[in-house]
C-alpha cells in the first residue's frame, strides 16, 4: 500500500493473540478454587475497559461455575472512579445488580447473603428477591473493579484494598480488578496487592484484533461503512502501532463515519468524483486520522486552526531543506514532535503523509476539535476544489492531470509516462488554466523526485509567471489566497518560489479590486443591497480603499433622502473596525474636502446642516485613521 510509505506495518501474531491470552488467564482463575483476585493493568486508553464490556465478560457469561455445570458466571463491572468510601462502592454494586434482580436472573444464594448482611445494602434493596432467583449454595457473580487508580485522594488504598479482600477471602467471590497501577502515588500499594493479588496481567492489545471487535460492535448495521474499514484495516491501524488508544481509534472510526458517508452522497452526481471515490477518501481518512491524533495527544486545538491551513508549508520546508526528501522508509519520526510541543503542518506531514501532499479540510478539522458540527456543505464545496471542479461544471482537463500526479497513479506507471503527465501539465500552465493557488503546487510537482524533467528552477518559475499573466482574465478574487501562499523569509534558495507566491499574490489583489469596483456600481442600482454587503460581507475589508470618492460624493448630493443612511453607513466603519480606516484614509480625506466645500457652498439651511454634520464625521475618522500605525 503505497499511503504506508515509511509507516509500520501491523504485526499479527498467529500464535496467541494477547486478547485470548488474558481470556484464557480468567477461564482458568474461575474454575479454580482461589481466595484472591486477578490484576489486569495498563496504560490509560488502551482499551481496558472496552475490552472487559465487549469481551472478555461474554466469555465470562459462557464459564461455568465449578460446582455446578449448568450454572454460568455473570458479570458486572463497578468503576471505582471518584468513590470516597465503602458505601459509595456498595451502592454502585447494587445499582450494577438491580436491573437483574427485576428480570429475575438467578443468583447464589451466598450473595445475597453477603450483600443483605450489609445495612446499607438493606436501604438500596427493600424486600428480598423471590426465592426463586436464588440458587442454592452457589456464588455465580464475578465483580470487576475498574479504575482502581482513580478513586478519591481522601479514601485510603489500603481500606479498599481490605474491603476487596474480604469479598475475596471470606465471601468467596470471584473478583477482577482493572487499572492503570503506574498512576498509583501510594508508597504502600505494592506491599498491600501482595496479600490480594493472585496474578497480575499486563493488557498489552493487538490493535487489528481490537479493530475487529469496534466495526462488530459499532458498525454492524452500516454494511457499506464496514466493507469499507476491513479494506483499511491495514491503513488506519498502522497509526497505532506505537500510539495504542482504543478511545482514540473509536472516535476516529465514528467521527469519520459521517464523512464517509457525505462523501457517499457527493459522489453520485458529480462523474469525476465518483471515479476518484478511492482517492477521496483515502486523503479525507488520513486528515482525520492525523488530526484527531494529535488533538487526542493536546499537541492541536481550536486555537491552531489558522497554523493548520497552511497547506503549503511543508513544501516551503522542503525547499527551506534544499529540496532533501524528510521522509525515509526506516527513520523514526516520531521525535519530531516532543511531548507538549504543539504540531503544524510540517510536523503533520512528515509523521503520517509520507510523499504525499498535506490537504487541509476546514469542515473536519472543525468537527474533530469541537468548533463546529460536521458542515456538509462546506465539505462538498471543499472536495470539488480540492479536485478542480468549477462551480456548476466537472472538471476541466487540466486538472485531471494535476490530480493523477497528485495520487497514487504515478507509482503505477513508468518514468516516461510519468514526464509526459509533467510536460501535460505544463502545456495548461503555459495558458493559465490552474488556479492561482494550485501554481506553487506545480511548481513542486516539477522538481520532485529529482526534477525528472531537468528543468531549470529559474526557467521554471518565469514559464509559470507567463502562463499566470496569460491566463489572469480567467482568475477570480480568492479571500483564503493569502494563507494559501504564506509568506516566508527569503533566501537565495527559495528566490524562485517566492517570486511565484509574490506574482500570484499581486495577480490576486488586482481581482480583488475589480471585484469590489464592480460591487460599487450596486450604489446606482441597489442602494439597499449595496449597504447590507458593506455592512455585513465587508466590515472588515476596506471597501472604500477601491471605491472613488467622487462616486460616493455625487450619491450624496443626489440622493437628499439617503443622506443620512450613507451618512450612518460610513460611522459604523468606526464601530466594526478601526484597523481597517487607516487603509481607507485617502479616501476619507478625498471624500471630505467635497462635502466641505459644498457646505461652505449652502452657508446655511437643513441641507447645510446635512453636510456640517457629516463633514464633522469625517474630519473624526480622519483623526482616527491618523493614530492608527501604519503596516
Amino acid at each position: 500500500m503505497l499511503f504506508l510509505f515509511g509507516r509500520k506495518k501491523p504485526q499479527y501474531n498467529i500464535i496467541e493473540e494477547p486478547m485470548q491470552k488474558i481470556i484464557n488467564i480468567v477461564k482458568d482463575y474461575l474454575t479454580r478454587e482461589t481466595n484472591n483476585a486477578l490484576l489486569i493493568t495498563g496504560e490509560w486508553g488502551v482499551g481496558k475497559t472496552y475490552f472487559f464490556d465487549n469481551k472478555l465478560s461474554e466469555e465470562i457469561k459462557g464459564t461455568s461455575i465449578k460446582e455446578n455445570e449448568s450454572v454460568k458466571y455473570k458479570p458486572i463491572r463497578v468503576s471505582l472512579s471518584g468513590v470516597t468510601n465503602i458505601d459509595d462502592i456498595e451502592r454502585r454494586i447494587v445499582a450494577e445488580l438491580y436491573p437483574s434482580l427485576n428480570k429475575e436472573v438467578k443468583w447464589g444464594k451466598e450473595i445475597f447473603k453477603l450483600f443483605l448482611s450489609i445495612p446499607k445494602i438493606k436501604e438500596y434493596i427493600p424486600e428480598i428477591p423471590n426465592s426463586d432467583v436464588i440458587d442454592s449454595g452457589t456464588n455465580n457473580l464475578v465483580i470487576c473493579f475498574d479504575d482502581l487508580e482513580r478513586i478519591s485522594k481522601t479514601f485510603p488504598i489500603d481500606s479498599l484494598i481490605g474491603y476487596i479482600n474480604n469479598l475475596t477471602e471470606n465471601n468467596n467471590l470471584k473478583t477482577i480488578i482493572i487499572a492503570n497501577t503506574d498512576k498509583i502515588k501510594d508508597e504502600s500499594f505494592d506491599e498491600i496487592k501482595e496479600k490480594l493479588i493472585g496474578r497480575e496481567i499486563e493488557y498489552k492489545i493487538n490493535i487489528e484484533e481490537v479493530f475487529d471487535i469496534l466495526i462488530q460492535n459499532e458498525f454492524q448495521s452500516f454494511s457499506e461503512y464496514t466493507k469499507f474499514l476491513q479494506k483499511e484495516k491495514e491503513f488506519i491501524c498502522s497509526f497505532f502501532q506505537d500510539y495504542k488508544n482504543i478511545r482514540t481509534l473509536k472516535f476516529i472510526l465514528s467521527y469519520y463515519h459521517d464523512i464517509f458517508s457525505q462523501i457517499g452522497i457527493i459522489a453520485p452526481h458529480i462523474g469525476y468524483i465518483q471515479s476518484n471515490k478511492n482517492n477521496i477518501l483515502k486523503r479525507t481518512l488520513l486528515f482525520t486520522i492525523a488530526i484527531a491524533i494529535e488533538f487526542k495527544r493536546a499537541r492541536c486545538s481550536k486555537e491552531d486552526k489558522e497554523t493548520m491551513s497552511y497547506e503549503l508549508w511543508p513544501f516551503l520546508d522542503f525547499i527551506r531543506d534544499e529540496g532533501e526528501d524528510s521522509i525515509e522508509e526506516d527513520k523514526d519520526i516520531s521525535v519530531k514532535v516532543k511531548k507538549g510541543e504543539k504540531t503544524d503542518p510540517s510536523k503533520l506531514k512528515y509523521k503520517y503523509y509520507g510523499h504525499y501532499d498535506y490537504e487541509f479540510y476546514e469542515s473536519i478539522f472543525d468537527y474533530i476539535v469541537g468548533i463546529n458540527t460536521f458542515d456538509s456543505t462546506l465539505f462538498e464545496k471543499e472536495v470539488k476544489e480540492k479536485s478542480g471542479i468549477v462551480e456548476g461544471q466537472d472538471i476541466s482537463e487540466s486538472y485531471k492531470v494535476y490530480n493523477e500526479i497528485n495520487s497514487d497513479y504515478i507509482f503505477e506507471i513508468s518514468n516516461e509516462e510519468y514526464k509526459k503527465l509533467l510536460y501535460k501539465m505544463l502545456e495548461y500552465v503555459d495558458i493559465g488554466d490552474y488556479r492561482l493557488e494550485d501554481y506553487v503546487g506545480i511548481y513542486n510537482h516539477v522538481i520532485k523526485y529529482n526534477n525528472p524533467l531537468g528543468i531549470a528552477e529559474e526557467d521554471l518559475k518565469e514559464r509559470i509567471i507567463r502562463g499566470i499573466e496569460k491566463g489572469k482574465d480567467r482568475f477570480t478574487y480568492n479571500p483564503d489566497l493569502f494563507r494559501r501562499l504564506p509568506y516566508f523569509e527569503k533566501s537565495d534558495k527559495q528566490n524562485n518560489i517566492e517570486g511565484i507566491i509574490e506574482y500570484c499574490l499581486a495577480i490576486n489583489k488586482e481581482k480583488e479590486e475589480e471585484k469590489y469596483r464592480k460591487d460599487s456600481v450596486l450604489l446606482e442600482t441597489d442602494f439597499e443591497l449595496w449597504c447590507q454587503k458593506v455592512k455585513e460581507e465587508y466590515n472588515n475589508i476596506p471597501i472604500f480603499t477601491y471605491i472613488d470618492s467622487l462616486l460616493i460624493f455625487d450619491f450624496y448630493n443626489k440622493n437628499i433622502r439617503l443622506r443620512q443612511n450613507i451618512s450612518d453607513l460610513i460611522k459604523d466603519r468606526i464601530t466594526y473596525s478601526s484597523v481597517i480606516l487607516r487603509s481607507e484614509i485617502v479616501f476619507y480625506r478625498q471624500l471630505q474636502e467635497s462635502i466641505e466645500e459644498r457646505e461652505k457652498e449652502l452657508k446655511s439651511g437643513p441641507e447645510w446642516y446635512t453636510y456640517n454634520k457629516f463633514n464633522e464625521l469625517l474630519k473624526k475618522i480622519i483623526d482616527i485613521a491618523d493614530q492608527i500605525p501604519s503596516n
